[in-house]
């Protein structure tokens, strides 16, 4: 009886395991960013990792789509694949508002598309790149990348919007949440807490150099007596 329960808890463990790592596996299947920074408003640097083809086909295009809140983009070079942007015309709000939309159009980049030189094989994983400013928002504003991944035989969209408190999806787009902006120096608040800290130590730095010499004051204090005892121990004793 002991061995049967040892076999079936030990069977146990192993579904339980297989599921778990399965789950992790097919996680970990998913087209997904990291960035540098994400904090609102700040420059980051975003590195989409593409593990796997389209249902063993290889991969030989990806296109990262840039949401309107995203106006310029710095692609980093690949040397397996070849970079082409797609834009389109440009004003920017304030231009808008000063009526001055002829002056102020630009172009804006909607699209980053890799080509590769050689087929990524669909059990080989590459890595890219893209440096942006991250719009302002608030701390939990999710910045989606879409991105589309063409194999030579089929394609995946990666375009899903991802819900907190929800299952992800099938085909999430890669994403990241935002946090609280960081203060810069125009806004002064890292220069006063610069000064206060260096006003807080400039205070501090007298107060511990009186008590070092006041405790080495006592320590010489303790010796001479200690001399000073011993002296007239000696003489009564002779």
């Amino acid at each position: 009886m002991p061995k049967r329960v040892a076999v079936l808890g030990a069977a146990t463990l192993g579904v339980t395991a297989a599921i778990v790592l399965g789950t992790a596996a097919a996680a970990s299947a998913h087209v997904e960013a990291t960035a540098t920074s994400t904090a609102a408003d700040s420059y980051t640097t975003a590195t989409f990792s593409v593990p796997h083809g389209c249902d063993g086909s290889p991969t030989t295009k990806l296109t990262f789509h840039l949401p309107e809140s995203i106006i310029e983009v710095t692609p980093t070079v690949n040397p397996n694949w070849t970079i082409t942007k797609t834009t389109e015309p440009y004003t920017s709000p304030s231009a808008s508002a000063d009526d001055e939309s002829t002056e102020h159009a630009g172009e804006r980049v909607t699209a980053v598309t890799y080509t590769a030189k050689t087929p990524l094989p669909a059990d080989e994983r590459d890595t890219f790149s893209l440096s942006f400013s991250l719009p302002d928002g608030k701390p939990g504003d999710r910045v989606e990348i879409p991105v589309t991944q063409t194999c030579a035989k089929g394609a995946t969209e990666w375009d899903q919007q991802q819900e907190d408190g929800k299952a992800e999806p099938e085909h999430p787009a890669p994403s990241i949440v935002l946090t609280k902006a960081v203060a810069t120096e125009a806004d002064g608040d890292p220069v006063e807490a610069t000064t206060a800290a260096s006003e807080t130590s400039t205070d501090s730095d007298p107060d511990l150099v009186g008590r070092f010499l006041g405790l080495g004051g006592l320590v010489l204090g303790a010796a001479a007596l200690v001399v000073a005892v011993a002296s007239t121990r000696r003489r009564v004793t002779k």
